[in-house]
């Protein structure tokens, strides 16, 4: 009996304990549906509200506080069917660099809660899409336009209507049009293409109505010159203006020049060793002076003991001693000249025949000076420290005239004539920097270097007698000047014309630069910056990064965002097209390919070239992916963001045609400083929340002020 009672006892006892047991697990699997109900409800109010914030572009997200985006609200099963006892708040705010200088974040919250409390919070982060991304961006594509064999574009391309394009040419990323929109099937499309949800909305001049302020906050903002005046000409003899044309109104502009120098002498070039310079045309000159314009067609008005630009800015480049010195066509005239070439000179090689050529003054005289080849025989851009023979001249004791003059004893820097030394007898060099700038027509009958004396019209519309004319000026900084520039790298009477763009040299700078009106730019860019120009751009000659921004070594070290109002275009001048020398033979007079490093936008119209057309009419010596091409390619790294897309070239082998590369620096979320963005946001970072810091709005409130680094408004 007492057996069988123990063992009753101790099956009731296990009964019990099973009882219990099974109770136990009910409760943890009870707990942990719970617990998974709660995270599925945060997770899918999160990924409801990242689809309105990426596809609606017209949902407004404060800055400074947050949206409640939801408040209370339910959500539904697989079935349809409304979650019980799971309530839902979501709240949707702009975190990190709110201004949009680094790149934008918005970051959504969602509580997941019932009667007992928050229980689950989840944090999703989401990078702004800038347009900075794309290698090719058109908000209108006509369709009488394609692209044609040969062209491609290595990145990311997008267009807000169809997509045109040939077969021969070839698209390495995605292209992508809104669904409805069409894309040409018969080009290869490495990446595929695809649709968006809808039109991209382009950005507009109000929407960048804060970069003139940035601007201004570094001394950064300036107006180029503009209207017309009177031309200065030498009656009878040339135009000093550079005016191709008839008539006696000619038209100013200004300049500006990138250029970097190792300021600390540490054998390394950082981003605060970039600069930059302006450059205004005086009134009276041209801008075909200032865009180095040279006649396309062989007879008149191509007169070239007459044509000052190819006289005064036209030369060649010649190595001595390790270094480049520059000697216009209109200085070889002077014995002094030829033989420093000849003598001295390891590029190029001048013979006997060539120097009794080149001195002759005459139209064969000057084919010869141009024919030396790319690099060596090239033209400059007024101002330009190169151009120090003819844009720095002296009177008769060889000291440096710096005003209008009607003194008839003008010459040339250096010229035998002044009783300039051997010591100033040297070409143009990076470092031969001139402030103020003149101009006058050497006399080329002598070999004096002397400058042709005669009637003027000078700057201000009246006439006087004299010899040289203001060509023009560099402007000086509005900030604190530069100091201390070591010489063997700089004219220290350079230092009040540079303009510093970023820190420690000029402290108030934010990565932008404000133009007023129409502006042309060239040279190289140190730095990360944004370049807004309120008219029209024109590159008169390459414009490209400090060192080649596809090589790793390099990944964001420069990104260049340009903006212009209106067309950012290549201009069809002597530096970037062909052109006829005086006898009638085509040549490069810059290089052929124009080179640009950068991301160009245009916010009324397009991106492209200067008479694409047109140009003389050549069998080219220039191809671009073995496709004859006057111009040869548009060698862009980076990317093209445009209202309208347009063509880059025409039939008989005119303009120049596109192969567009991505700078691997816009596969990242880095982007120019204030670039416009897209309204559209990618994945960045997940996380899950503690519950307790954001249990409440006060508390909400707190978190988003504490992303963006400030107090609770």
């Amino acid at each position: 009996m007492i057996l069988v009672l123990v063992m009753t006892l101790s099956l009731a006892g296990l009964a019990i304990s099973a009882i219990y047991l099974m109770s136990s697990a009910n409760l943890l699997t009870s707990y942990y549906n719970k617990e998974r109900d709660f995270r599925y409800a945060a997770e899918q109010a999160v990924a409801l509200a990242k689809s309105r914030a990426t596809h609606d572009t017209t949902l407004a997200i404060p800055d400074d506080t947050a949206l409640t985006y939801v408040s209370g609200g339910t959500l539904t099963d697989a079935y349809g069917t409304a979650i019980p006892g799971i309530k839902v708040n979501t709240y949707i705010s702009f975190t990190g660099d709110t201004s949009g200088r680094y790149g934008k974040f918005i970051t959504i919250l969602s509580q997941s809660y019932d009667t007992g409390g928050t229980r689950t919070v989840r944090r999703l982060d989401l990078t702004s899409e800038s347009f900075s991304r794309y290698a090719m961006f058109a908000d209108s594509f006509p369709s009488g336009l394609t692209y044609g064999p040969g062209e491609f574009i290595r990145g990311r391309s997008h267009s807000n209507t169809n997509w045109y394009a040939a077969t021969g040419s070839t698209f390495y990323d995605t292209v992508s049009v809104p669904t409805g929109r069409s894309i040409s099937t018969g080009p290869t499309y490495t990446n595929g293409t695809t649709y968006t949800s809808g039109r991209i909305p382009f950005p507009t001049v109000a929407k960048l109505a804060a970069l003139p302020g940035y601007a201004t906050s570094g001394n950064l903002n300036f107006t180029p010159v503009a209207g017309t005046s009177t031309r200065d000409s030498l009656y009878g003899v040339a135009d000093l203006s550079g005016h191709l044309t008839s008539g006696s109104t000619v038209a100013r502009a200004t300049r500006i020049r990138f250029k970097y120098f190792d300021d600390d002498m540490d054998g390394v070039i950082e981003e605060y060793e970039g600069f930059m310079e302006v450059f205004d045309l005086a009134p009276g000159i041209d801008t075909a002076t200032l865009r180095v314009d040279l006649p396309r067609a062989t007879s008149s008005p191509w007169t070239p003991v007459k044509n000052i630009v190819m006289l005064n800015q036209c030369g060649i480049n010649a190595t001595i001693g390790g270094k480049t010195e520059f000697f216009p066509a209109a200085r070889f005239r002077e014995p002094w000249v030829v033989h420093r070439i000849r003598s001295l000179a390891t590029s190029p090689v001048m013979t006997a025949a060539d120097s009794t050529t080149v001195v002759a003054g005459n139209a064969a005289a000057y084919s010869k000076i141009l024919s030396y080849g790319v690099g060596i025989s090239r033209c400059y851009a007024p101002g330009s420290p190169q151009l120090m023979l003819t844009e720095r001249n002296v009177n008769s004791t060889c000291t440096a005239v710096s005003t209008d003059t009607s003194s008839t004893s003008v010459y040339g820097w250096g010229a035998p004539g002044a009783g300039c030394a051997a010591a100033k007898q040297y070409g143009g060099q990076d470092t031969t920097f001139t402030a103020n700038v003149y101009r006058c027509y050497y006399d080329q009958t002598v070999q004096t270097g002397i400058c042709k004396s005669g009637t003027i019209v000078g700057s201000g519309g009246g006439t006087f007698s004299g010899s040289q004319v203001r060509l023009g000026a560099w402007r000086t900084f509005g900030g604190t000047a530069m100091t201390g520039t070591p010489a063997s790298k700089i004219d220290p009477s350079e230092n009040n014309y540079l303009w510093p763009l970023f820190k420690p040299n000029n402290l108030s700078a934010k990565g932008v630069i404000y133009s007023g009106g129409r502006l042309y730019a060239s040279d190289t860019l140190r730095g990360n910056l944004t370049l807004y120009v309120m008219g029209s751009l024109v590159f008169i000659d390459d414009l490209v990064y400090d060192q080649d921004p596809t090589a790793t070594s390099a990944l964001c070290r420069n990104f260049l965002g340009v903006i212009a109002r209106d067309s950012v275009m290549i201009a069809d001048n002597a530096l970037n097209r062909p052109r006829y020398d005086p006898a009638g033979t085509v040549r490069f007079l810059g290089t052929p390919n124009a080179t640009l490093h950068m991301v160009t936008m245009s916010l009324t119209a397009t991106v492209g070239v200067e008479n694409y057309a047109g140009g003389p009419s050549i069998n080219p010596t220039t191809y671009c992916q073995g496709n004859p091409q006057s111009g040869g390619c548009v060698n862009q790294t980076g990317g093209v963001i445009e209202k309208f897309l347009s063509a880059t070239y025409g039939s008989g082998a005119s303009g120049l045609r596109e192969t567009r590369t991505v700078d691997p620096c816009q596969l990242t979320n880095h982007k120019p400083p204030f670039f416009p963005q897209t309204g559209r946001y990618l994945d960045n970072k997940y996380y899950e929340i503690d519950p307790t810091k954001v249990s409440t709005w006060a508390t909400v409130k707190n978190y988003y002020a504490s992303l963006r680094g400030r107090s609770v408004p």
